[in-house]
């Protein structure tokens, strides 16, 4: 496994150092502000406890596999990272693929262009997360790989990792076409399936991203501390950097929720079995793991707040102008006829406001809205 720098369990504290100074005052009473707000939450409600609140799966996986991406090569396609030049890698921009492939739902998660070692040649790596069963994939996967063979115009290795928990039954990795008998074409993507994998076949590998993914492997509820321990390990051993750490926390988080029995007895077996040095340091992380969550999921709040409000005032604004419409038109409109109108979809209103320029009468109005209605 390469080796990766920024180690959490040798890194020097400041704290004595900086204290005495300005920038070290606040310093320090950011940490214990992060902690006393750590605190707080568990106090409030257990985070490791099951939760109704909505997975962004596709935002976890990726951050984990790009922060470990090497160590993801390593664990499912070791050639392929036998053979690349590691300082070539480069994540490709997901403005320059969503160009390509205009649409939410056809967005590609992890697209990387690596150099093969001791040559010119460079591949794509293609990475997707695929969290629930879809009949079409494969013929996605397909259309992915034809616009960026085009766009690059060079190989592309496609890796499928299938993250659901169920069906438990293999996934295709094959998409064909045939005509009048002849195979025209035929594709085919690694699939990985992590719920066909059992999490105890991966506990003594020393690859942290196999850690993490157990969490969505083949494990029953009762195993789920004895996997959690796995973060604790790769804590202690110091080899991987803060935003590493904290992305396999708040992914193992995510999917292996704890009871609140479980929970306060894993914390009481890091006090012993961590220095209190360690104990601070793995609080800040998984504090600020806690924190990175909490403030996507403000974003993504914030960001449907805005499209339905956005959405609410075009509507709005729709229906000002269709009431208006029909009172200089009409003179004013009963109240009924007002409710008929505003119990109207958006587009069926905005196809109101079109019919009011040919429509003359009262009872032509009502005779439209008993159609469209």
């Amino acid at each position: 496994m390469s080796s990766v720098t920024g180690s959490v369990k040798n890194k020097p504290t400041l704290c004595e150092k900086q204290f005495t100074t300005g920038e070290g005052k606040r310093k320090n009473k950011n940490k214990e502000k992060r902690r006393r707000k750590a605190n707080s939450l568990i106090m409030k409600k257990n985070p490791f406890a099951s939760s109704e609140a909505k997975i962004d799966h596709d935002r976890l996986f990726k951050n984990l596999i790009t922060l470990l991406f090497i160590e993801f090569l390593e664990l499912f396609a070791p050639e392929i990272a036998a053979a690349i030049d590691r300082d070539s890698i480069e994540f490709i921009d997901k403005e320059v693929f969503c160009d390509l492939l205009p649409g939410p739902e056809n967005r590609a998660d992890i697209l990387v262009r690596v150099k093969i070692f001791g040559q010119e040649q460079f591949i794509l790596i293609h990475i997707e997360n695929q969290s629930k069963t879809q009949a079409e994939f494969t013929a996605r996967m397909f259309g992915y790989f034809k616009q960026f063979h085009t766009k690059f115009g060079i190989g592309i290795y496609p890796i499928a990792v299938f993250s659901f928990d169920a069906p438990m039954r293999p996934e295709p990795s094959v998409y064909s076409e045939t005509v009048f008998g002849l195979e025209v074409i035929r594709y085919q993507f690694k699939p990985i399936q992590l719920n066909l994998m059992h999490w105890k076949d991966f506990v003594q590998s020393q690859n942290p991203i196999a850690t993490a993914l157990m969490a969505k492997m083949n494990v029953a509820s009762s195993d789920y501390m004895e996997v959690r321990r796995g973060f604790f390990e790769l804590f202690s051993k110091g080899n991987l950097d803060r935003k590493q750490l904290r992305a396999i926390n708040e992914f193992m988080s995510a999917y292996l929720k704890l009871t609140r029995e479980q929970y306060e007895q894993l914390q009481e077996e890091i006090k012993t079995v961590m220095s209190p040095h360690e104990v601070e340091e793995y609080t800040t992380i998984i504090t600020e793991s806690d924190e990175i969550a909490f403030e996507k999921g403000i974003e993504k709040g914030i960001e449907k707040g805005i499209e339905e409000g956005v959405a609410q005032g075009l509507r709005m604004g729709q229906l000002r102008l269709t009431l208006r419409l029909l009172e200089d038109k009409f003179g004013e409109v009963d109240e009924a006829l007002q409710n008929r109108i505003t119990a109207l979809q958006t587009e069926k209103m905005e196809d109101l406001g079109v019919a009011l320029l040919h429509v003359e009468t009262p009872d032509a109005l009502e005779d439209w809205l008993d159609a469209n209605a």
